[in-house]
């Protein structure tokens, strides 16, 4: 009995989404150097069959970036545009990317290392696919409006994005790399709010 358009389409998405957990994976532990072959392999595919998906490793990791940027960025929209005040704002982020980054899969820390490889390989300059407005500039806009409520830490409010971003991204290098790590949202919070023990 022939698939129907719905069953072709649903193996199409669970093919994609296989080769896109294998990229994201491979990239975070072993950097850009991953050939097709390795991501073809630990996604259980022929590399033909990755290639009528993807026309080329590029156009792989193109994709990939965008959409776990674009995902990223809905995500601190979606906070940063709620009635919250910005220290709640900040506190609700933290404890996502502390859910995020100690789930079971691991796929917090490969995000942060997946975004932190192709970034230091120059990748987004090379595609001009630089993300903006990008998760840290919308962090500072939510410090911004903390320091003026009295909630939030003096100073830059871009270089304490960066740092608190840094420091996410620091933690989720150690569990890819895999030390152990005790991850607790207020030892983050110390970082940008007043008062938040």
């Amino acid at each position: 009995m022939p698939r129907s358009k719905e069953a072709f389409e649903e193996m199409r998405i669970t093919t994609q989404q296989k080769i896109k957990t294998a990229t994201l994976s491979l990239i975070a532990r072993k950097g850009m150097s991953v050939t097709i072959e390795e991501i073809a392999k630990s996604a259980g595919l022929s590399k033909g069959l990755l290639y009528n998906h993807y026309p080329s490793k590029e156009s792989l990791i193109a994709g990939l970036a965008q959409e776990v940027a674009m995902v990223s960025r809905e995500k601190i929209n979606q906070i940063s545009t709620s009635d919250l005040p910005a220290n709640e704002k900040i506190k609700l982020i933290t404890t996502q990317m502390c859910e995020m980054l100690v789930s079971k899969e691991n796929i917090g820390a490969d995000y942060f290392m997946f975004m932190a490889q192709v970034g230091m390989s120059g990748f987004f300059q090379k595609l001009d696919l630089i993300p903006l407005p990008h998760s840290t500039e919308i962090l500072a806009q939510i410090i911004a409006t903390g320091q003026s409520e009295g909630t939030v830490v003096e100073g830059d409010p871009l270089q304490l994005a960066l740092t608190f971003w840094s420091t996410i991204q620091g933690l989720g290098c150690h569990l890819v790399m895999g030390f152990p790590l005790k991850l607790e949202a207020e030892m983050l919070l110390r970082i940008l709010l007043k008062n938040s023990a």
